[in-house]
């Protein structure tokens, strides 16, 4: 599990690559979808947040609004 500091830093860093508008028009199923899809991967790094790079977030964005759960379903 990540510390608060270490949540608080990962939260900025999507926002920062996403984009808070993106994030915003998230669905509460996508955002769920997002969330477990970065914690798996987060699970595989051991939780270094380090790891994620910038492309893995937005392919997690991009797999759950694009193909898992698109917005005109």
């Amino acid at each position: 599990m990540l510390e608060r500091k270490h949540l608080e830093l990962l939260s900025k860093r999507v926002e920062s690559v996403i984009g808070a508008e993106a994030l915003n028009n998230l669905t509460h199923v996508q955002r769920e979808m997002c969330e477990v899809l970065l914690t798996k991967r987060l699970e595989k790094v051991q939780y270094k947040i380090d790891l994620v790079t910038d492309d893995e977030l937005i392919g997690i964005y991009e797999m759950v609004v694009n193909e898992l759960q698109p917005y005109d379903i």
